[in-house]
């Protein structure tokens, strides 16, 4: 729905933001949330009023990287740079206005049902530190997310550090299946705390015709790897894709494969895995 609404809406410098590989996306278009739950007219006005110091930093990020993060450059898409020729206030203004009518449409309809699932998870993590303490909560946050004497790791080809003292934000969203870091991993204008940004649960539907999501029929790792497989993939691809080591893709392809829902097929030299009919229908009946 989000990618409806850019292409119907024609919102050019969105979609040149999330239309390519990047290994790096400006960090002002997820503003650092200062109360619980800031309003859309507060992240927009944080996002169209960013420190242009700031905005320039990210973009310079962007287009060169940073070899000692392992950040590669890429050039910036000619739509930015038209509207950042008017300058930095011109582009964050831009950026504000285009998200706003991605709200408009592809979000504001369907708030409600998203607002609950985003509640849901989070009262399940409180919970989850109740019980098990901070590490049993971060342990069962995403299959990327290690936490290993006393420090929080995250499972990527990417380099940096942060101390304990420059603090954490964890936010959940329901809009995505993937794992998303803002981090200065260098010395930043108008430095700011990390966000870790993780896919929320999915709430439980109630009533007899309830069924089960994928997640929690196979877990969480088997059923991201069960959806990437909508095409022939090898233990080496999906590894590098979800950031697991070969032998624990083996372990889970080998599940998914007994219970029938991927298919293992040899070509040359290489074992490419792809899902089964019945499997595609299942993911079909609700997103994993």
């Amino acid at each position: 729905m989000i990618q409806k609404a850019l292409r119907e809406r024609k919102l050019a410098v969105l979609t040149s933001l999330f239309s390519g590989s990047w290994d790096y996306v400006p960090d002002f278009i997820t503003p650092q949330p200062y109360v619980p739950e800031p309003t859309l007219h507060e992240d927009l006005h944080a996002i169209a009023n960013v420190d242009a110091g700031r905005l320039r930093w990210e973009i310079e990020i962007m287009a060169l990287g940073n070899p000692e993060d392992n950040l590669s450059g890429r050039r910036i898409p000619r739509v930015l740079k038209d509207v950042l020729q008017q300058g930095e206030q011109a582009l964050a203004q831009r950026l504000a206005d285009e998200l706003d009518q991605v709200w408009q449409q592809a979000i504001a309809p369907h708030w409600a049902t998203l607002r609950a699932r985003l509640e849901s998870d989070i009262g399940h993590r409180a919970r989850a530190i109740a019980r098990h303490g901070l590490s049993g909560m971060l342990a069962d946050l995403h299959p990327r997310v290690v936490w290993d004497d006393d420090h929080l790791k995250l499972l990527t080809r990417l380099q940096g550090r942060r101390l304990a003292d420059s603090g954490l934000t964890l936010m959940p969203s329901a809009i995505t299946t993937n794992l998303f870091l803002v981090m200065d991993c260098t010395p930043a204008p108008v430095p700011r705390p990390p966000i870790i940004t993780y896919p929320a649960l999915r709430s439980a539907a109630t009533g007899p015709s309830a069924a089960p999501t994928t997640q929690a029929l196979f877990g969480m790792t088997r059923a991201r790897l069960l959806a990437d497989l909508q095409v022939e993939r090898t233990t080496g691809e999906l590894g590098e894709r979800h950031f697991l080591a070969a032998s624990t893709v083996s372990y889970h392809l080998g599940i998914l494969h007994r219970a029938g829902l991927v298919t293992r097929t040899r070509k040359s030299h290489r074992v490419l895995y792809e899902q089964t009919p019945g499997a595609t229908a299942l993911l079909g009946s609700g997103t994993p």
